[in-house]
């Protein structure tokens, strides 16, 4: 937004800086909201391998498993596998915006005219 100004002054320029360095700070935060294309069926199949696992591993214990400790072992799984999407669509995401190293030049291109 600060790019859009028709002038410039010391003021705008730090605080266009100052955004910038903001944004790069917490771009990872991000990264999830939206997935995109690649991380999303990666993140969908891992979720139905994770599922399959869960229901092997009940069946092969439920008999021995009282009605808490079932309800406390499926809440951990549920936990375990958005836990393990949630880390592969991050280590699969990104911005696929190749002009943000632009943005790093900006307030040195303005001074220059």
């Amino acid at each position: 937004m600060y790019v859009r100004y028709t002038s410039h002054n010391d003021a705008t320029l730090s605080y266009m800086e100052d955004a910038l360095r903001r944004f790069l700070t917490f771009k990872d935060s991000v990264l999830l909201w939206p997935a995109g294309k690649k991380p999303k069926p990666k993140a969908n199949a891992l979720k139905k391998e994770l599922v399959k696992k869960r229901k092997v591993d009940e069946e092969l214990n439920a008999a021995t498993w009282t009605p808490s400790e079932l309800c406390r072992e499926r809440n951990a799984w549920w936990n375990y596998i958005s836990h393990e999407i949630d880390v592969s669509k991050e280590l699969d995401a990104n911005f696929n915006f190749l002009k943000i190293h632009l943005t790093t030049r900006w307030v040195e291109q303005i001074c220059r005219n």
